[in-house]
């Protein structure tokens, strides 16, 4: 049932739980990632996007974020894990990205205001609190250690942000 789905996702991010604890279901993937997509848009909203820019950003990061796992679990003979890894990224990514809502706002309602804000502050401990999940998923999903499972969380992340960026200018 969806509370047992969401306590997963927080002993997920505390790192209590892998991605290797969630079924391979298709189904699954596809209510995460969907959950996901709000989530990305909202959070986009909440830091002053456009909908149609938020909406465009949320599609291409997970469109890339599948691409790129796809091709890395084939690439290390590993793509039996695709659904258990993607699932587990991207509702740990929503589950972030809920914390984040509060946060962005203040900011962006400091920044229209011409004030600093210590807002930004919780947003730079859900960054990393964000990289060090992701390094945890993909610890698991690749047979790795952490520390390297967050260097490939930091390059992913600077690579969507570049691309991102370069899709949508003045994001």
């Amino acid at each position: 049932d969806m509370s047992t789905l969401i306590r997963f996702f927080v002993e997920l991010c505390l790192l209590r739980r892998g991605p290797q604890d969630l079924p391979g279901a298709s189904a699954l993937l596809g209510l995460v990632l969907a959950v996901h997509l709000v989530i990305a848009v909202l959070v986009g909203l909440a830091a002053g996007l456009s909908a149609p820019i938020a909406v465009g950003q949320g599609l291409a990061d997970a469109l890339l974020t599948l691409g790129l796992l796809w091709l890395a679990l084939r690439v290390t003979d590993r793509r039996p894990r695709f659904l258990q890894v993607a699932t587990a990224l991207f509702g740990a990514g929503a589950l972030l990205g809920l914390f984040a809502l509060a946060p962005l706002g203040l900011v962006a309602g400091a920044e229209s205001r011409g004030e600093t804000s210590l807002a930004g502050l919780p947003l730079l401990v859900l960054l990393f609190w964000s990289l060090l999940v992701t390094g945890h998923i993909l610890r698991h999903g690749f047979d790795l250690r952490l520390g390297q499972g967050v260097l490939i969380a930091v390059a992913y992340n600077l690579l969507a942000s570049a691309l991102v960026n370069s899709l949508f200018p003045g994001s």
